[in-house]
């Protein structure tokens, strides 16, 4: 039953996903959220959980006790806008609301709305490589043979840009090349999200930490190699050199994708470990069941 439960739920679509969630019948961390609620912090909202209340729809249905009471109307209101808000897959409602470092929550909720991101320079800020994935596919757009107006038109249509040190490089890159392009509502930086959970260093050295490996031929690279590999390619032609700097590209791009599920289900353990309860029953399948949700295509 459990195995055939997380089968169904995997293969759900986009809008039968939304309807689950907000029915209860799928669980996840976002129908958990109380800290866009008005004034719901951290603490609070562990209170919230360890008292019962361990989703929106428990707010609706479940009296108010007597300390929140004078809370409680506004709480409705935002469940109820919560609720409507993920039906609709509203990501800008989202992102409006909740706290940023809080924004890994919306994982599985808009997982067929999510786009993987990195960008290659040529040592100043003009962008040679710009590397986009989803859960099925990767392309890479490299600059003076591919149309990056089709890289924008994926970008103007997702929900969640994933990245790594986005927030430091790849994002003030791409908004520098392309000003007018309207990126997604929500961004998650696995950066800063992995150093919360002791993860340190650079993309390489937290994949290295994680067990991910790298092809042969591009196994030890980094940014400056990058640069050399693209004038190697510009001034000489060179062919290989293109056909690896791709490759590096490649990986920077899809590897974003073990981490995020690693980070997610990280991320929910800390969670429960300061709500000192599971958030859920099952909280084991629970967050394998939100990783399926997320994981439901296959990456070429």
């Amino acid at each position: 039953m459990r195995s055939l439960r997380l089968y169904l739920t995997a293969c759900l679509s986009p809008v039968e996903k939304s309807d689950a969630l907000v029915r209860g019948e799928v669980s996840s961390m976002l129908v958990r959220t109380f800290l866009h609620f008005p004034n719901v912090g951290e603490r609070r909202e562990r209170a919230l959980w360890r008292f019962g209340y361990r989703d929106w729809n428990a707010i609706l249905n479940l009296p108010a006790p007597p300390m929140w009471k004078h809370l409680w109307g506004d709480w409705v209101r935002e469940a109820e806008a919560s609720l409507k808000a993920l039906e609709r897959l509203d990501a800008h409602y989202f992102a409006q609301r909740l706290p940023k470092p809080f924004w890994w929550r919306v994982v599985p909720e808009f997982s067929d709305r999510t786009l993987f991101l990195d960008v290659e320079t040529d040592g100043t800020d003009k962008i040679t490589v710009l590397g986009i994935a989803d859960r099925n596919r990767y392309q890479a757009f490299v600059r003076g043979i591919d149309d990056f107006d089709e890289a924008r038109e994926w970008l103007e249509s997702a929900a969640v840009i994933v990245t790594y040190n986005g927030n430091s490089f790849d994002l003030p890159v791409l908004r520098a090349n392309f000003p007018n392009w309207k990126l997604p509502p929500l961004h998650l930086d696995l950066c800063p999200l992995l150093r919360r959970l002791g993860y340190k260093g650079g993309l390489k050295n937290v994949e290295a930490q994680l067990g991910i490996e790298r092809l042969p031929e591009t196994q030890g690279l980094d940014g400056r190699d990058a640069i050399r590999l693209w004038w190697q390619w510009r001034d000489y032609g060179s062919e290989r050199a293109l056909e690896i700097l791709l490759s590096y590209n490649r990986e920077d791009v899809v590897n974003l994708l073990p981490l995020l599920e690693f980070a997610y289900r990280k991320l929910w353990t800390m969670a429960e470990e300061a709500a000192k309860i599971p958030l859920l029953g099952e909280a084991e399948h629970e967050k394998d069941t939100a990783t399926l949700l997320f994981r439901d295509g296959n990456r070429e």
